[in-house]
């Protein structure tokens, strides 16, 4: 996938993470305000690659469907509010949530206390993590990723 389109994707779901959009035509709208030129041809394949559904109506990400059924409320706010993991080296991650959130999952990630985790820091809308070492790193992106697509 390419950066631009990696960009794209996470601005989408940032979008419908922050606001409801209720037909492609919105969330084409909502992006061509944000600075992207985009079609609905375009908009509709995102849809479908990202994996996005409706519920009453309004787009929402895929792990918006299971957040109930996350009995942890730190595991709950994660879920809720993380958009990508990426990592950085060998022991460091890059989590990204809409604006307003990361300091929110920074601390319910501090609650939590996995111990592969050696610290975090939250800006607006991205967290650094540090991890213990290259393995410890590799379970933190599997949990992680688990939560956001329901399998935590």
């Amino acid at each position: 996938m390419s950066h631009e389109r990696r960009r794209r994707h996470l601005k989408i779901l940032e979008l419908v993470a922050t606001r409801p959009l209720r037909t492609q035509e919105e969330l084409a709208e909502a992006l061509g305000q944000e600075g992207w030129e985009v079609t609905q041809s375009s908009v509709s394949r995102d849809i479908a690659a990202l994996g996005l559904i409706k519920s009453d109506g309004i787009y929402l990400r895929p792990a918006s469907a299971h957040i109930r059924e996350i009995g942890d409320p730190n595991q709950r706010r994660i879920a809720e509010s993380l958009l990508s993991v990426e990592t950085a080296g060998d022991a460091l991650l890059v989590l990204h949530t809409p604006p307003g959130e990361a300091q929110r999952v920074g601390s319910a990630l501090d609650l939590l206390a996995w111990p592969e985790v050696v610290g975090t820091i939250g800006g607006d809308d991205t967290i650094f993590v540090a991890t213990r070492n290259a393995s410890a790193q590799t379970r933190i992106v599997k949990h992680l990723r688990g939560l956001m697509d329901g399998a935590a």
